[in-house]
């Protein structure tokens, strides 16, 4: 430790003149109130000005040091003066490394030193355009060391004048790629969460540059303690060091990479946000965290036969036919905080399980859908509606193309910190028919300065031209739900359901008015049934398809008592499953996921038979039951198909109950 104190000392004491001189050049600022131009500013000039001579120094002084320090003694021949002392190898390379950063970082804080004096740290605030002193110290201390050691490994590698140059070159572009490609394959598997690095990217940053200066002390001190003063075995040393330490990183990123793109629907620990089911067959969407930290993922899964699709977005859309499924996916690119991000579309083939991309990007923020036959696909894209015909999904034809209003709310109109937007719903009537709805996100109100109306609009893809067909006023457009065919739609607003054609938006009957949390699904027979809770009991109604035009009354059965109700599938010809709560929604009270009890209600005969043969049961919920709000689509539940079937129990996990024999098979998450 003496000898590292004692190299350090002789190298500050060589250049002590340049702490003077970045003193009396911090002094410079100080006279800014002098001159008539700056006179009238000059706090903010005084602060651009020392922000920019402490970031001139702090970078300028490391690379220089940095490149000298060691590698110009090396080369020189001088370093044999220090190894002809008393001290070590390591003291040697320690104590230059030391006398590099002292006088980079004290020269550093000797230019801010005058303005901070007399001003305070004020002087660095964002209102006079500095970073604050505490940020300014902590960007200083890791960035001097990294510069420093960066300067040092390619100026010894540039002036050593060894063959190892060629090889050195070949594996820092191979090893960046490679890091570069598990980086992006582990955003890409949800390992880490995109979103949040864009906006909080100093974990990562940090993590890295920890690496990175760990690697290339261990490789500047082997350069010193194995090489000494041979330039060749010098370089050698620093290059074996610094790529067999690089490589080794890499390949442990390059395994967490794979590790985390190989996981499966089935590695998932719990299903969060409810289960987007297709209107036939037996595939479902979902996604929640996967076990042993190994992120977050998206999937389509196949609840019979065990296969899944990995679609890494929560936005995938079926099919009428359950046979295909379509998604957006983020392209992730080295540069991923860029503004406008694109991503790439692709189909699958649920016959086969295979996804294709399609070749066609977007938006983020796009809406797709399928036609019933999963031939075509419609885009819905910064105004502009086009349909493909993806009959073969990797070779997309473009159908059509009509330019749509894009927003109804003025860009920068925000409620929650969120800037507003309506968005559009898509739905196919028929093959060659596409329909458009207004639809409005979970954050807005009624009110915004924009007036105008919302509009349903028709595309023919026979005459290529798009026609409006309804219309809502701001204050009255309510939540859209769409049929399958988007034929007709629930609207929802506050308590109150309707139900209105698909085409022109006109109202046809109320389904309910006041109900609390009411939800309403389209079953078999043409019939639509609603579930919601009334004076603390659960209640049921069913419309049939021959009174959508009419007032006349829904047969109503009583669910008994309720604080909240969840309406699932029709698990059996005229059986409607539902799940009771006794706690109200959002209340106060604790609601645990376990207080859900699952019930069969018979239709045709008006009877509840609760399933409350074992407590094993309870808190078995419809699994999906939260996409009232995230999906505008609301299919019909085929009586007995798979997905009628499926439930989410208080763990999260997804089963499959059979209400013949009253068993449930945990299919993904939870205790399997």
């Amino acid at each position: 430790m003496i000898g590292t104190f004692a190299v350090a000392a002789r190298e500050i004491a060589e250049r002590k003149l340049l702490f003077l001189g970045a003193f009396v050049v911090g002094l410079l600022p100080l006279g800014f109130p002098l001159a008539p131009v700056l006179r009238e500013n000059s706090p903010e000039a005084r602060s651009v000005a020392v922000l920019f001579l402490t970031a001139a120094i702090a970078v300028g002084f490391p690379l220089a040091f940095g490149s000298t320090i060691l590698a110009s003694d090396i080369v020189q021949k001088r370093l044999s003066f220090y190894f002809s002392r008393p001290l070590s190898a390591a003291a040697i390379w320690a104590g230059k490394l030391l006398g590099a950063l002292v006088i980079s970082i004290g020269c550093t804080f000797l230019v801010a030193a005058p303005v901070f004096l007399v001003e305070g740290e004020s002087a660095f605030s964002s209102q006079t355009g500095g970073f604050g002193s505490r940020g300014l110290l902590a960007l200083v201390l890791p960035g001097v060391l990294l510069l420093v050691l960066l300067a040092h490994v390619v100026a010894s590698m540039a002036r050593l004048r060894s063959a190892w140059i060629v090889l050195d070159f070949i594996l820092a572009v191979v090893l960046v790629v490679a890091i570069a490609v598990s980086l992006r394959s582990l955003f890409s598997a949800g390992f880490w969460n995109l979103e949040e690095m864009r906006q909080s990217p100093d974990r990562l940053a940090g993590w890295l540059i920890a690496t990175l200066v760990g690697v290339l002390l261990a490789a500047s001190c082997v350069q010193v303690t194995d090489g000494r003063t041979d330039t060749r075995r010098s370089h050698g040393a620093l290059s074996a060091t610094l790529w067999g330490l690089t490589s080794v990183s890499a390949a442990i990123l390059g395994g967490l990479a794979w590790w985390a793109s190989s996981a499966r629907a089935t590695d998932l620990a719990r299903i969060e946000r409810g289960v987007l089911m297709a209107p036939r067959g037996p595939w479902v969407a979902v996604g929640g965290p996967l076990r042993a930290g190994r992120g977050a993922g998206q999937f389509l899964f196949d609840t019979e036969g065990g296969r899944s699709v990995r679609v890494r977005s929560g936005n995938a859309v079926f099919s009428a036919n359950g046979a295909r499924a379509a998604w957006t996916q983020e392209r992730i690119g080295f540069g991923f905080s860029e503004k406008r991000r694109k991503t790439d579309i692709y189909v699958a083939d649920l016959a086969s399980a295979k996804a294709v991309e399609t070749g066609l990007t977007c938006s983020t923020w796009s809406r797709l859908a399928l036609s019933a036959s999963g031939r075509r696909l419609a885009l819905l894209d910064d105004g502009i509606a086009t349909v493909y015909d993806v009959s073969d999904p990797s070779n997309a034809r473009q159908l059509v193309a009509v330019t749509v209003a894009p927003r109804l709310v003025p860009v920068g109109v925000q409620v929650h910190g969120r800037e507003l937007d309506l968005d559009r719903a898509l739905s196919f009537v028929d093959e060659d028919l596409l329909r458009l709805f207004p639809r409005t996100y979970w954050g807005w109100r009624p009110g915004q300065p924009d007036t105008s109306a919302c509009e349903i609009v028709e595309i023919s893809l026979l005459s290529k031209k798009s026609l409006v067909t309804g219309r809502f006023e701001r204050e009255a457009l309510p939540h859209l739900r769409l049929s399958a065919d988007g034929r007709y739609f629930v609207g929802a607003k506050g308590q109150r359901l309707t139900l209105h054609d698909g085409r022109t938006g006109t109202e046809l009957r109320s389904l309910e008015s006041d109900l609390k949390g009411a939800r309403a699904l389209f079953i078999s027979g043409g019939r639509i049934a609603v579930a919601g809770v009334a004076e603390g009991k659960g209640v049921l109604k069913i419309f049939l398809e021959g009174e959508y035009g009419r007032a006349a009354p829904a047969r109503t059965i009583d669910l008994g008592p309720a604080g909240a109700v969840a309406l699932g599938g029709e698990i059996a010809p005229d059986h409607v499953a539902v799940s009771l709560n006794p706690f109200l929604r959002n209340s106060s009270t604790s609601s645990p996921q376990s207080a859900w009890k699952l019930a069969f209600v018979d239709v045709a005969a008006g009877t509840v038979s609760p399933v409350a043969v074992s407590p094993v049961l309870d808190g078995l919920v419809p699994a999906d039951r939260f996409t009232w709000w995230f999906s505008p689509l609301l299919p019909p539940a085929e009586a007995g198909s798979p997905a009628s079937r499926l439930f989410l129990d208080a763990s999260g996990a997804l089963v499959r109950f059979d209400p013949t024999t009253m068993k449930q098979e945990v299919l993904l998450g939870g205790r399997r």
